[in-house]
């Protein structure tokens, strides 16, 4: 399926850093389950309709990508739609790039870095692998030698907890650290993080009370970590239709018609909690629709149209 491209909508201008063009990074969190990798991926589409270049990044060992869109997604970026590569970003494989490129010891990184080094070196320095992945997504910002020909990275991010912990990094190890490149870096990355004409924080969660209890605590979290209000996606939200017709008891779809009307009376309920919970977010809450179909493409593109309609982009 070909993406949809709205050629009225200008292209957004890349942000300023260091004297140099640099390309935006988009994190897409939440708690398991609500969704998450769905938005991310469309999240790109979004980003490609608007002329950009994204690449999108999953993080983690094994791929979710690659068997719903049946590709070979590995370290290195494979084409997807027009605009958007997918690319899944390891530890090992980025404290490799890290150490490596950034510590400078780079011929000898492969002889050394084997599999129980790489295990010692992040047992002895726990935050050094968020550092590393952290360090990949921003390194064209803190290296003008280092290219990355796209627009967006739109980042596929840790859930919840491990992604706070993703952010709080970088600025307990510029504590730990108090000089040398570790030091550098960490201090580079807070301040990137912070900055809200590069980064943009995606959190997506259910009109249910654990999720929302949860993104309301989350979404406090990123505010206070990086001064950036993130915009919060109620995601899978019933549509039902204002009226619905008063259907006999004996009819078969009674019941299926009564249990979406108390489903979508509860999501209202849920979203109408989530917006009295999260008064420091910026802007109001977005809705996404549940899609029903079993056909990925299809869902996709259902999800960034819902997208463009939440940012103001005629259909």
């Amino acid at each position: 399926m070909a993406a949809k491209k709205r050629p009225t909508q200008e292209t957004p201008a890349r942000p300023q850093h260091g004297g140099r063009s640099v390309h935006r990074v988009v994190f897409v969190t939440g708690k398991g389950g609500v969704g998450k990798s769905a938005v991310a991926a469309a999240t790109a589409l979004q980003m490609a309709r608007q002329g950009q270049r994204v690449l999108l990044v999953e993080l983690g060992s094994r791929s979710f990508y690659g068997p719903l869109l049946g590709l070979q997604v590995g370290s290195d970026a494979v084409p997807w739609r027009p605009g958007v590569t997918i690319a899944r970003w390891d530890v090992e494989s980025s404290l490799r790039e890290y150490l490596g490129h950034y510590l400078v010891f780079k011929l000898a990184a492969e002889k050394i870095l084997n599999n129980t080094i790489m295990k010692a070196l992040v047992a002895a320095a726990p935050s050094l692998a968020e550092l590393a992945l952290l360090g990949r997504v921003m390194a064209p910002m803190r290296h003008a030698w280092y290219r990355r020909d796209v627009d967006v990275v739109v980042v596929d991010a840790y859930a919840t907890g491990q992604f706070m912990a993703l952010l709080r990094a970088p600025r307990g190890l510029a504590q730990t650290a108090a000089s040398g490149p570790m030091h550098s870096q960490s201090v580079g990355l807070t301040r990137l993080l912070s900055d809200a004409a590069i980064c943009e924080y995606r959190l997506v969660t259910l009109a249910e009370e654990l999720p929302i209890a949860e993104a309301c605590e989350m979404a406090a979290g990123i505010l206070a970590e990086t001064g950036v209000a993130p915009r919060v996606y109620c995601n899978r939200m019933l549509d039902l239709a204002a009226w619905l017709p008063a259907l006999p008891a004996t009819d078969l779809a009674a019941p299926f018609v009564a249990a979406m009307v108390r489903i979508a009376a509860h999501q209202h309920e849920g979203l109408a909690a989530l917006d009295a919970l999260g008064r420091s977010r910026a802007g109001p809450v977005c809705r996404l629709p549940l899609v029903p179909t079993l056909d990925a493409g299809a869902m996709l593109e259902a999800l960034t149209d819902a997208l463009d309609a939440a940012a103001g982009v005629s259909a």
